[in-house]
């Protein structure tokens, strides 16, 4: 048996590296995050545009919990990646979001359309010419948790009913938007659609 060598690298070694593609990505929204940073200003700390980029960071490994960005306090890497100046604590992710979330959620149908007119994807133009836009609800079980505004959804579990706006056969997510588990799912829709059927439009002609 061959003896076994340990060495110390010197350099680190991550278990999210895919972050590298998401802060790609998201270097497409500078412009919309700066817009942010200038409408909504901090007189110190971190910016609005750090918050989000740590909790985006969070959102695609699939953490949803605040306090799992202290897992990566001391991570050079997921600052570096996704171009995070200054790193929130738990505490301070929670205060800005539930503070701001109003705020910044006028800010989101921007930077979808920023994010998919740079990267100019591959929509998916059905043969006919047409080019679909699927909007629909679904139920999102959160059976057992005791959340805000978990209800009884039109499935029989307990959780929420999100409406989903999708565009293409290929699936560009224009709008994901939580509601209430108990809501009825063609209540207040029209106010999605004021906001996606623009938005899908102006796709289409570019």
């Amino acid at each position: 048996m061959r003896p076994i060598l340990l060495k110390q690298l010197d350099y680190d070694l991550t278990p999210v590296a895919g972050l590298a593609l998401v802060g790609h990505h998201l270097n497409r929204l500078t412009p919309v995050l700066d817009q942010i940073d200038q409408a909504l200003p901090v007189k110190g700390g971190v910016s609005n545009s750090d918050v989000l980029r740590s909790y985006l960071g969070l959102l695609v490994q699939g953490k949803s919990d605040f306090d799992a960005i202290e897992n990566f306090r001391d991570d050079a890497f997921y600052k570096q990646s996704l171009g995070i100046g200054l790193l929130p604590s738990s505490p301070t992710l929670r205060q800005r979001l539930d503070m701001r979330a109003g705020e910044l959620f006028d800010f989101m149908p921007t930077m979808v359309e920023q994010l998919l007119n740079s990267a100019k994807p591959n929509y998916g133009v059905l043969p006919c010419g047409w080019l679909p836009l699927d909007i629909d609800t679904f139920a999102m079980d959160n059976g057992k948790t005791v959340k805000e505004h978990v209800g009884r959804t039109y499935t029989g579990v307990d959780g929420y009913c999100p409406l989903a706006a999708y565009l293409g056969s290929q699936g560009m997510c224009l709008e994901l938007s939580l509601r209430p588990g108990v809501q009825h799912s063609a209540l207040e829709t029209h106010f999605n659609f004021e906001r996606v059927l623009p938005m899908a439009q102006r796709y289409f002609l570019f």
